[in-house]
C-alpha cells in the first residue's frame, strides 16, 4: 500500500476518481478505459532515508490504447527491504541477510459507456523475508501468491466517481500456513 506518483502525493493520494495517467493501474484500472495513446511512468523513492540507506521503492508502469477493445497496462513495483540483522531464538547473532519485495500487476480497462469505466488488475506478488526459519521452523521465508482488483469510474460534467476494491485474494504465509494473514485488501471511493 505505497502510494506512487507526484500528482497522488499532491492530491493527498486521492486518485481513484482523478486517475488521467499510467498510475491508473495503480489506483483505479477502471480509469485507463478512458485514456488513449500511451505512456510509460517510472518512480525511485529512497524509502525511509533516516531509518536506512539501503531501503528503497521502485515504480514502473505502462499502458497502451487498442481502439474498440479498451486500454491495456500494467505496473511493476520492487521493494527492497536491505540488509538486516539474523537472530536466533534466544537473540544470538546469526550474520546478516536481505529481503525484498515484488508485485506484477497485468490491467485491462474499458468504457461501458461514453461516460462510465470499469477496470480490472491481475497480480502476482512475491516476498522474499529470510530463507531460513528460525528454530525450529521449517521452510523459507518467502511467499509467492496472486490478487486482483476492480474498479468503477464514472464522468458526469465535472463530477467523477471512483470505486476500487485492490488486493482480493487468499491469506498469506510462509512458514507456517496457521499463521497466514489476509492480504492487505483496501476499498478506495
Amino acid at each position: 500500500l505505497i502510494n506512487p506518483g507526484s500528482s497522488a502525493a499532491g492530491a493527498g493520494e486521492a486518485q481513484v476518481a482523478k486517475v488521467d495517467d499510467a498510475y491508473a493501474s495503480y489506483y483505479n484500472p477502471a480509469g485507463l478505459g478512458f485514456l488513449r495513446g500511451r505512456e510509460v511512468v517510472m518512480q525511485h523513492v529512497n524509502w525511509l532515508p533516516n531509518l536506512a540507506d539501503d531501503l528503497y521503492y521502485e515504480f514502473l508502469a505502462y499502458r497502451k490504447y487498442l481502439p474498440g477493445i479498451g486500454t491495456f497496462g500494467g505496473h511493476l513495483i520492487f521493494l527492497n527491504l536491505g540488509e538486516q540483522q539474523r537472530t536466533d531464538e534466544f537473540g544470538n547473532d546469526q550474520g546478516t541477510f536481505r529481503s525484498n519485495m515484488w508485485s506484477l500487476a497485468l490491467s485491462f480497462g474499458t468504457k461501458i459507456s461514453e461516460k462510465s469505466s470499469i477496470g480490472l488488475n491481475m497480480k502476482i506478488i512475491q516476498q522474499n523475508l529470510i530463507d531460513i526459519g528460525t528454530g525450529a521452523e521449517a521452510g523459507k521465508g518467502k511467499s509467492t501468491d496472486f490478487s486482483f482488483d476492480i474498479g468503477y469510474l464514472v464522468k458526469y460534467k465535472k463530477i467523477n466517481f471512483g470505486a476500487c476494491i485492490s488486493n482480493i485474494g487468499p491469506k498469506i504465509d510462509f512458514i507456517d500456513p496457521n499463521q497466514a494473514d489476509p492480504q492487505p485488501t483496501n476499498l478506495r471511493m
